[in-house]
C-alpha cells in the first residue's frame, strides 16, 4: 500500500481527513467478532465497544442498517461484526461502521457472571424472604463510593434539591479496578459497624461492563449478603446490572435515582405529616367554631329566662315549703308526744313489776311440788322393784336346784318333757352333770 506524500504543515482536521481516506481505502470491508460492552442508543445511532482479552475497537450501528438486530443486542452477548474501518473526525477515533451483526453467544465475561449468578442464586442469597425493609425516614445514611466520583456529587445535590434533612456519612472505597471490590468489603464492614447509620447505599456511575465487573466480585456480593442493615444500590445506567443489585434490598437505577427515591420517600412522608397537621388545625378550629356557637346560644338562653328572678322565686318558694313542713313535723311529734303519754299512764295501772313477782313466786313454788312428787314417785317404783327382784330370785330354778329338786335329763342330756306310762327303771341325769339316778317308783 502507498502511503500518500503529505508537504507541508497540516491542520488537526486535514490530517484526520487524510488518515480517514487512507483507512476507508485500507479496510473497506472486515469482519471481526468480540464481546459487545458499554451498550448504550441515542436517536438513531447505536454504540457499543467490540472487544476480547487484549483490545477493544468502538462500534457504531445505524439503526437503518440493521434494525432487525437491534432489539437482541446487550451487554456481553459474542457477536461477528461485519462492515468497514473509519474515523470519527470529531475525536480522531477509529471505528467500525456495521452494517451486519450476526450473535455468536455470550462473551467469556458475561458466561462468568451468568454462572456466579446462577450460584448465588441457587443458594437463596437473593431471595425475597431475605431482604430487609427500608427504612422511610432515615437519619443518617453511609454511602460507599469514591470521593472524586461524579456520582457522588449527583448523589448529594439530588438530595439538597429535594430539601433533605438527613445527614450523609461517606465511607470511600475504589469503584473500579482489580481492587474494587476489598475496598467496598472494607467500607461497607466500617459503616456496619456504627450503631448511628441506618441505611448503606452504594452508588457508582456509568461505565462499561468491564469498569462494573468489581461489582460482580463472589466475595463482596457474599459480604454484602450478610448484612444486618438495609442496602440500597444505584450502580450505573439503567441498563446495567450487577450482581451487588440482586443482593441488595432495594435497586435504584442510577445513583441519582437513588437519591430521589430517599428523599421522595421523606417528602411523601413530610406531605402525609403537613396533610395531618392542617386537616388537624382545620378540625380544632371547626371544633372550636362549634363549642363557641353553643356557647352563645346557652348565653342567651340563660339571658332570656332571667336566672336572678328565678333564684328569687324559689328561694321564696323554698321558705314557704320549709315552713309547712316545720308545722306538720310539730303537729306530729305533739301527737306522738300525747299518746305516749297516754300509754305510760295505763302502763303505771298495770305494774307489770308486780304482776311479775308474783308469777315467779308461784312458778317456784310448783317447780317445788313437781320436785317433791317426782321423788315419792321414784321412791315407790324403786321400792315395787325390789319386792319383785325379790321374790323372782326366790323363786328361780336355780333357787329350787340348790333345795334339791331334780330335773330329768334323757342320756342325751336333753330334759324330758314327760314321762311314759311307766316310768320304773329309767335313768336321769342330774342337770349338773355329776350324777344320775333311777326311778325305782312313781308317786301317786
Amino acid at each position: 500500500m502507498l502511503t500518500p506524500f503529505i508537504k507541508g504543515p497540516l491542520s488537526v482536521e486535514a490530517l484526520s481527513m487524510h488518515l480517514k481516506t487512507c483507512i476507508r481505502n485500507a479496510f473497506p470491508y472486515v469482519a471481526v467478532y468480540g464481546e459487545i460492552s458499554n451498550l448504550r442508543r441515542a436517536q438513531s445511532t447505536t454504540f457499543f465497544t467490540l472487544k476480547d482479552a487484549a483490545s477493544q475497537i468502538p462500534v457504531v450501528l445505524f439503526n437503518n442498517t440493521s434494525s432487525t438486530m437491534l432489539p437482541t443486542l446487550a451487554n456481553g452477548q459474542l457477536m461477528l461484526i461485519e462492515g468497514r474501518v473509519d474515523v470519527y473526525i470529531a475525536s480522531g477515533r477509529y471505528q467500525i461502521v456495521a452494517n451486519k451483526i450476526r450473535k455468536l453467544g455470550l462473551g467469556e465475561l458475561q458466561q462468568q457472571f451468568e454462572a456466579l449468578k446462577t450460584k448465588l442464586k441457587n443458594e437463596g442469597l437473593f431471595d425475597a424472604d431475605k431482604k430487609l425493609p427500608l427504612p422511610p425516614l432515615p437519619h443518617t445514611i453511609g454511602v460507599i463510593t469514591s470521593p472524586e466520583a461524579a456520582a457522588l456529587q449527583d448523589f448529594i445535590h439530588t438530595l439538597q434539591r429535594e430539601n433533605w434533612l438527613g445527614s450523609v456519612l461517606l465511607a470511600p472505597a475504589l469503584v473500579q479496578g482489580n481492587g474494587a471490590a476489598a475496598s467496598i468489603v472494607h467500607a461497607f464492614k466500617q459503616l456496619h459497624k456504627r450503631s448511628d447509620i441506618e441505611l448503606i447505599v452504594l452508588i457508582r456511575g456509568g461505565g462499561s461492563f468491564e469498569d462494573l465487573n468489581g461489582f460482580n466480585q463472589e466475595t463482596l456480593v457474599r459480604t454484602l449478603a450478610t448484612r444486618k442493615k438495609p442496602l440500597l444500590t444505584g450502580i450505573g445506567h439503567e441498563i446495567d446490572y450487577t450482581l451487588c443489585d440482586f443482593v441488595a434490598d432495594k435497586r435504584a437505577e442510577t445513583p441519582t435515582a437513588a437519591a430521589e427515591w430517599i428523599a421522595r420517600t421523606y417528602q411523601s412522608y413530610l406531605q402525609q405529616y403537613q396533610h395531618l397537621s392542617t386537616r388537624f388545625q382545620q378540625t380544632i378550629q371547626f371544633r372550636t367554631s362549634t363549642v363557641q356557637r353553643q356557647v352563645v346560644h346557652l348565653s342567651e338562653r340563660l339571658a332570656a329566662l332571667k336566672p336572678t328572678q328565678l333564684m328569687i322565686t324559689y328561694r321564696e318558694r323554698y321558705a314557704r315549703y320549709t315552713q309547712s313542713l316545720q308545722a306538720v313535723y310539730q303537729r306530729h311529734l305533739s301527737a306522738k308526744t300525747a299518746q305516749l303519754t297516754q300509754y305510760a299512764e295505763g302502763l303505771k295501772h298495770l305494774r307489770p313489776s308486780a304482776t311479775l313477782q308474783k308469777r315467779s313466786e308461784q312458778l317456784a313454788q310448783l317447780t317445788q311440788q313437781l320436785r317433791t312428787c317426782l321423788q315419792q314417785q321414784y321412791t315407790q317404783q324403786h321400792q315395787r322393784w325390789t319386792q319383785a327382784t325379790h321374790l323372782l330370785q326366790m323363786l328361780s330354778l336355780e333357787r329350787q336346784l340348790k333345795r334339791g329338786l331334780l330335773i330329768p335329763l334323757a342320756h342325751n342330756r336333753m330334759q324330758v318333757q314327760s314321762f311314759s306310762a311307766n316310768p320304773k327303771g329309767q335313768w336321769l341325769w342330774h342337770r349338773s352333770g355329776k350324777f344320775f339316778v333311777r326311778i325305782i317308783d312313781k308317786a301317786p
